[in-house]
């Protein structure tokens, strides 16, 4: 009798095993099958078959220097150069100051009302009426009362580039920068920090020669939050999902950071570039030439060239096709700066704000076929806080009160009031199409209370923002702006304060509209007046 016997084969983990070493080994049985899997990933093709552990350059430099020698671009930030406005040294301190000091000499001047504070800022209110030393230094040639008098050097003032119809900042030709055979051209600034991509760049003839110095630095790999691992059982940062980043090809950045996760993960590196004869704010610096040696002794020279007169290493050069940094010209046909040029300015670094000294929105109001300009801050005080500026209303009574004049369920009959106009209302100041100097504006009106039985011509702007009597139909967009006057407080490169008003543009998300109707007839309380 025969017996068959089953046969079973388990494998079971050693419980008892407390040897790891094995596991973070991560051993290969089979080498042919890894070296075929390898080829093909594409990974013999030995792009990244050494580290680079040595920069040798050449830095390229040139100085920003301004149109006027007094405001040197490598000491004080750009936005104080670009943005300042005339008389911005006066704070309402230095005012109060020297006004005391001048009412003190000449009591003559404390009788002229133009003269005096009218509704000061807060937390001013209390200096109404005093003599403002402003006001004197602006008519100190008619007063006939020297710089002298003041008790203070007053410094002077840059020349301003606020372009009142554009509502930008523009410089003129003639107030630009100039960086040796350079000339920088600030346009279309919106205020706010001053960058490369800030100005256009044109031949500025014959200048000084740039300077290069010879720098050396230490390449590190570069890294950032969520990058890859690039070593076997290295414990990746479990925050950062990098599907977060999504390939947008609109946006470059997200475009580059998606090949540099997917293609080249760990084949980056950065070197510090630095000037051994100090800071470099306030110049448009370049890599000239670069020397790279990696790990293996080799060294790779983007002066380089082959039997062809070909650059052996491009990869060291500019690229030619495309550029991140690329300030073009200011007209068409100049050639702007080459690819490899930057533009570092010195610029004010987290600089305190004051609270905003006016606040002026614009908006297109289709319905009324306007442009409003609509002043919500003023001197510092919100418009709802302010003084009104509307007249009496016994003198200037108005048409109707508004209130329901009859109730039908109790027999008595409604009566009407006309009005010739309603909507019209403090703070709001319209702007039509008109020519100035033969060109299509948006020319500045004044609006007239017709609600009232005299007519009343409404308050003129206030904001320094609207002195301007027209706008360029092109500068405000369908969702309309904003723009605020600010003081702002900073450092130059010496550490001494620097202080000047900023205006910063900003876009609304839906313009400003009001409602206007004219020849109304609304309901009364009493019998309509007889204008």
């Amino acid at each position: 009798m025969a017996t068959n016997f089953a046969t079973y084969t388990r494998l079971e983990p050693r419980p008892n095993e407390r040897n790891l070493e094995a596991g973070f080994q991560a051993a290969i049985y089979d080498p042919a099958w890894f070296l075929g899997r390898q080829w093909q990933m594409g990974e013999h093709q030995g792009e990244n078959a050494s580290s680079p552990i040595w920069v040798e350059y050449n830095l390229r430099s040139r100085a920003i220097a301004g149109s006027d020698p007094r405001f040197d671009p490598t000491l004080m930030p750009a936005e104080v150069i670009v943005e300042s406005e005339i008389d911005d040294w006066w704070t309402m301190g230095r005012r109060v100051r020297i006004g005391k000091r001048l009412a003190a000499d000449h009591l003559e001047l404390l009788a002229q009302a133009d003269l005096l504070f009218s509704t000061p800022p807060p937390p001013y209110e209390h200096f109404q009426g005093l003599l403002d030393g402003l006001a004197v230094w602006r008519k100190r040639a008619e007063l006939g009362i020297g710089a002298g008098a003041f008790g203070a050097e007053i410094p002077p003032d840059s020349t301003p580039a606020w372009e009142s119809e554009a509502l930008l900042y523009q410089q003129e030709a003639e107030n630009s920068f100039v960086a040796a055979d350079q000339r920088l051209t600030v346009q279309r600034h919106r205020g706010g920090r001053m960058d490369w991509h800030s100005v256009d760049a044109a031949p500025n003839g014959e200048g000084a020669a740039a300077l290069t110095e010879p720098c050396e630095a230490i390449p590190t790999q570069l890294h950032y939050p969520g990058a890859p691992a690039n070593r076997w059982w290295q414990i990746e940062d479990a925050e950062v999902d990098m599907g977060g980043y999504a390939p947008d090809s609109a946006h470059t950045p997200t475009a580059i950071l998606t090949e540099l996760i997917f293609s080249h993960s760990d084949d980056w590196f950065l070197f510090p570039v630095s000037s051994p004869k100090g800071h470099r704010a306030g110049h448009v610096v370049a890599v000239a030439t670069l020397q790279v040696q990696d790990a293996f002794g080799r060294s790779y020279s983007s002066e380089e060239i082959n039997a062809a007169n070909e650059k052996v290493w491009p990869g060291l050069q500019p690229p030619q096709d495309w550029t991140l940094f690329k300030v073009e010209g200011v007209a068409d046909g100049d050639p702007g700066l080459a690819a490899e040029d930057l533009i570092l300015w010195h610029v004010a670094e987290l600089p305190l704000e004051s609270i905003p000294l006016e606040r002026v929105q614009f908006g297109l109001d289709e319905e009324s076929n306007l442009l409003w300009a609509v002043e919500r801050t003023i001197a510092g005080r919100e418009v709802e806080s302010r003084v009104s500026d509307l007249p009496d209303e016994n003198l200037h009574p108005k048409f109707n009160n508004g209130k329901p004049s009859g109730d039908t369920r109790n027999g008595k009959a409604k009566e009407y009031a006309y009005v010739p106009a309603q909507g019209i209302v403090p703070y709001w100041h319209p702007y039509e199409v008109g020519e100035v100097d033969g060109k299509r504006r948006l020319v500045q009106r004044r609006l007239v209370d017709l609600s009232r039985q005299k007519p009343f011509l409404m308050p003129a702007p206030q904001a320094e923002i609207l002195q301007a009597k027209s706008i360029l139909p092109l500068a405000i967009p369908s969702n309309g702006v904003e723009i605020e006057r600010r003081w702002q407080l900073a450092r130059d490169m010496n550490g001494a304060p620097v202080l000047w008003i900023q205006r910063q543009r900003r876009t609304l998300m839906s313009p400003p509209a009001r409602r206007l109707r004219f020849d109304v007839m609304e309901e009364a309380a009493e019998p309509a007046p007889v204008p």
